[in-house]
């Protein structure tokens, strides 16, 4: 059994840097974060509520929804690589794109890279989300305190991705579901398994480093309606993967793409993310044996949600006759005229072999009947000859 490292204690993390992401850029660059920690705007506001409301978000009306996944396995800094993301990676693509999602994925990407990549794919001058029915974004990587996540040369925090997504960056964002999923670990400490109905007896020895007060600083998402935000575990805590039904991935993402692909025609995201909680919490386990005390540690992850959805979220896809239904048509067809061609290849392989060894025969009759020739003239030769 396995987990991710969580960020080591010699990474120094600056707050500085942090906190030049709100700063504005003296450089040349245009592709700084305009709309990072930005009051929403006065213009935009709440749709009233009517009686004759629509309580669920309606995806399957929507023609587009997407999924941008932020994946870091290796790191410029001192941090161990995360070779087993690459599991977790593939689970969402299949979860997403089975829900009729577009998934995008950017492997390894800097600071300024998820800067530019955010930007471009929020700018309202580019971008039109009328037509989607929901936006995902998923960062898969190491995480610590306060919100804090890793890219390949240096941290940055989770709020940053969180504002990119508001109506006041884009506000063709209003009323759309936007889910943020962070697999990364959110401080050093581990949470302790209590056997139920037993004494108090499995514990990890208490920390004396510094960091570890800070595990009960508790930080603020700055959120809007219609958003969620899907941790992998709780604040202060690290976040654990190991062997999971013959594929190496996290605790956390391999659960809830379990979970989404059995229930997601049935159930509402909420009560699918009660159930990633649930088997998260209850059904992972990692075992510690301390040799010392002679016991065994039980060490348990806490998956956590914030949400200001407004509605029920099914991830439902489209009804309607749009280009994924066309895109899926010409992949068939494709796919037939492809067997057709093999088949016909096929029969021609066969039909040339069989002409080869019908030649073939042929020849070897021919030199038989040519033997038999010469052995029939030579033995009317000798006859002659006595004669």
């Amino acid at each position: 059994m396995a987990r991710y490292t969580p960020v080591k204690r010699e990474v120094e993390y600056n707050h500085d840097d942090l906190e030049s992401w709100n700063r504005p850029s003296t450089s040349t660059d245009n592709t700084v974060f305009e709309s990072e920690m930005s009051p929403p705007s006065e213009e935009v506001s709440l749709i009233v509520n009517t009686k004759n409301e629509i309580l669920t978000y309606q995806l399957e009306k929507y023609k587009h929804k997407i999924l941008v996944i932020f994946n870091h396995a290796k790191f410029d800094c001192n941090l161990e690589s995360r070779q087993s993301t690459k599991h977790d990676v593939d689970a969402l693509k299949r979860t997403f794109k089975r829900n009729g999602f577009k998934v995008k994925c950017y492997e390894d990407k800097t600071v300024q890279e998820i800067k530019n990549k955010l930007k471009k794919f929020t700018d309202p001058k580019r971008k039109n989300f009328t037509d989607y029915g929901c936006i995902a974004v998923a960062v898969l990587t190491h995480g610590y305190y306060d919100g804090i996540l890793m890219a390949k040369d240096k941290q940055y925090k989770e709020q940053q991705i969180i504002n990119y997504l508001k109506s006041s960056t884009n506000n063709t964002f209003m009323n759309k579901p936007r889910i943020i999923i962070i697999q990364a670990c959110r401080g050093e400490n581990d949470i302790r398994g209590v056997g139920v109905h037993q004494p108090d007896v499995h514990r990890f020895p208490k920390k004396t480093n510094s960091k570890q007060e800070r595990s009960d600083y508790y930080y603020t998402l700055d959120l809007e309606p219609d958003m969620l935000v899907l941790h992998s575990s709780y604040i202060g805590n690290t976040a654990h993967s190991e062997q999971y039904t013959g594929t190496d991935g996290s605790w956390f993402i391999q659960t809830l793409c379990d979970v989404f692909d059995k229930r997601a025609s049935t159930e509402d995201l909420t009560s699918m993310i009660t159930e990633v909680k649930r088997r998260v919490a209850i059904d992972k386990t990692d075992e510690i044996e301390d040799e010392e005390e002679n016991q065994t540690l039980y060490n348990k992850q806490m998956p956590v949600s914030t949400s200001t959805l407004t509605k029920k979220l099914y991830l439902k896809r489209y009804e309607g006759t749009d280009d994924l239904c066309i895109d899926t048509t010409c992949d068939c067809i494709r796919l037939y005229l492809y067997s057709v061609l093999e088949c016909i290849r096929t029969c021609c392989y066969i039909r040339e072999a069989r002409s080869f060894n019908s030649l073939h025969n042929m020849s070897i009759l021919q030199r038989a009947q040519e033997n038999s020739c010469l052995q029939s003239h030579s033995v009317t030769s000798v006859n002659e000859d006595k004669t």
